[in-house]
C-alpha cells in the first residue's frame, strides 16, 4: 500500500508531462502562484512585444488582437506571476467563413478580417490558436485557460493551430495536437469533439 502511494506521488512531482493532464496544470499553478485571465489592453501590448522578442518574423499588429478581443471577448488571455505578466494565449474563434478562409490560405492572420470571427452567442467553428507565450511556469497558467475552454461557448470546440517553430512544432504535438495537410497547408488539430 505505501508503495503503491509513494509511485503516485512521485508520477504528480513528475511535471513534464503536466501540459497534456489538467488536474496536475491546476495543482501545479496553485503550488507556484501563477493563473491566467482575460488579457487587458495593456496586457496584449505586453504580450505583443515579447512575442516579438521570440520570433524573427512579421507579427500581427497589436490592435489587431485588440480587435480581435473587442469582438469576441475572452480570446486573449494573460499568465501572470507574484512578478508580473510572464506568457500569454491568444485564439481567433472563427465562425464557417474564417475557417473556410483560414483552409483555403485567405484569412489573413496578421489583420484578420472580424467577419470570421464569432461574436457572442454564436459558437466557433474552431478555435485557431493564434499566439502561445507560455515557457516554464507560464504552462502551469493555462489551466484557467483550459477551464475557461470548458464553458458551454467552447466545449468541444476543436481547436487548430500552425507551428511557425520547431519548438511550436514540438509542444503541439507534446500538447496532443495532431498534424494534419501537407506542405505549406499544414495545420495541427487537437481535436475536441468528442462526446
Amino acid at each position: 500500500m505505501e508503495i503503491g502511494l509513494a509511485q503516485r506521488t512521485e508520477r504528480l512531482r513528475d511535471e513534464s508531462n503536466v501540459t497534456s493532464h489538467p488536474a496536475r496544470l491546476r495543482r501545479l499553478s496553485l503550488r507556484r502562484g501563477v493563473y491566467s485571465q482575460p488579457a487587458s489592453q495593456s496586457d496584449i501590448h505586453d504580450l505583443h512585444a515579447m512575442l516579438g522578442q521570440h520570433l524573427d518574423m512579421p507579427l500581427a499588429r497589436a490592435e489587431a488582437a485588440c480587435s480581435v478581443q473587442r469582438a469576441r471577448a475572452n480570446s486573449l488571455w494573460s499568465i501572470h506571476s507574484k512578478d508580473g505578466l510572464i506568457g500569454g494565449a491568444a485564439f481567433l474563434p472563427l465562425n464557417a467563413l474564417g475557417l473556410y478562409k483560414l483552409i483555403y490560405g485567405k484569412l489573413d492572420l496578421q489583420d484578420p478580417d472580424i467577419d470570421c470571427i464569432s461574436v457572442h452567442p454564436e459558437r466557433p467553428a474552431i478555435l485557431y490558436l493564434w499566439a502561445l507565450i507560455a515557457q516554464g511556469s507560464a504552462l502551469a497558467g493555462l489551466s484557467g485557460l483550459l477551464d475557461f475552454l470548458e464553458t458551454p461557448a467552447f466545449r468541444r470546440v476543436d481547436i487548430w493551430t500552425r507551428a511557425v517553430t520547431p519548438r511550436g512544432e514540438r509542444l503541439a504535438l507534446k500538447l496532443g495536437f495532431k498534424a494534419m495537410g501537407q506542405g505549406d497547408r499544414v495545420f495541427f488539430k487537437y481535436d475536441r469533439s468528442g462526446p
